[in-house]
């Protein structure tokens, strides 16, 4: 069955305009309009990420300082419709890696609300250890990310052997994992709630009143380092905002934060590519394993 006729099924009444509206690694993006409201359909390349993405909505919803979208219903892969898939509200504003303001002011205004948005998700604490929401736990942060750390390095072994991955950016992988210990030296002591893929991409903006008004798309949240998160908010227009800066104004960075977030950027991403089997941009990587060397 083809989307479109699928999606009128499942809402019981037929949309005026359906179209695609984004997409990345994971999952294509879909909005329906209808009379009086719209209707967003993430439609996932995957099985097992669309439950994987709600239960991370729903742990993240209980503690966001903004709103975040309410699940209207839920698909999994079948012959009617082969993908896994869900519906949600549309959430009003713009997407905030696209906001610019020349007004240092209104810049400032915005950055507070994003950060003081991340701040209650960081503040959120997991007495039971580090890990996957609703998976293994583990008793210390470098226990859970060493046997990701090494699981991602093979990843990139593999992507090597295809020839999406130079010789370089391998030698940077294999390097950072003989010296993790030499990055991760301070022990991490809290398991934060971290959103996974925080940058303002994924994050809805009210440009007249300079505010979020929404946070979507977690990706790979986890009760984890609080930093893990920090090497994103200078992607997109992060570093025009100052994000990073008015996080570490609010609060106290660990002094081997840099190399960690350098360690976090060049792994995640290997990640993303590997599974999402997303064309690898080998200039980006490059950078990535660049920034990383100079601590290893």
């Amino acid at each position: 069955m083809k989307l479109e006729d699928f999606v009128e099924k499942k809402q019981g009444k037929r949309h005026k305009s359906f179209c695609r509206i984004g997409g990345g690694y994971y999952a294509d993006v879909y909005k329906a309009d209808y009379e009086n409201e719209s209707t967003i359909i993430k439609v996932h390349k995957s099985k097992g990420l669309t439950e994987r993405e709600i239960e991370q909505i729903k742990l993240l919803s209980e503690h966001s300082l903004s709103p975040m979208p309410e699940i209207l219903w839920v698909h999994s892969a079948d012959d009617e419709f082969d993908s896994d898939a869900f519906a949600m509200t549309l959430l009003d504003g713009v997407n905030g890696g696209t906001v610019y303001y020349l007004s240092k002011s209104k810049r400032e205004k915005l950055a507070e609300d994003v950060i003081n948005n991340l701040l209650a998700f960081h503040n959120v604490k997991s007495p039971d250890g580090f890990g996957i929401i609703g998976g293994r736990r583990y008793a210390t942060f470098n226990e859970c990310y060493r046997e990701k750390a090494d699981e991602i390095a093979g990843y990139a072994q593999k992507l090597y052997e295809k020839g999406q991955l130079t010789a370089g950016v391998l030698s940077v992988v294999k390097k950072a994992v003989e010296n993790f210990d030499k990055v991760f030296y301070l022990p991490i002591t809290e398991a934060s709630l971290i959103h996974g893929d925080y940058n303002m991409w994924n994050i809805l903006v009210n440009r007249k009143s300079c505010s979020v008004s929404a946070v979507i798309d977690p990706c790979g949240c986890m009760w984890a380092d609080s930093e893990y998160d920090l090497y994103q908010l200078n992607n997109a227009n992060g570093r025009h905002l100052k994000l990073f800066e008015r996080y570490s104004e609010k609060k106290s960075l660990s002094e081997n934060c840099m190399q960690k977030m350098a360690f976090y950027e060049l792994f995640t991403e290997i990640e993303h590519y590997y599974n999402s089997g997303y064309p690898v941009n080998k200039k980006r990587l490059q950078k990535c394993a660049d920034k990383l060397e100079m601590y290893l």
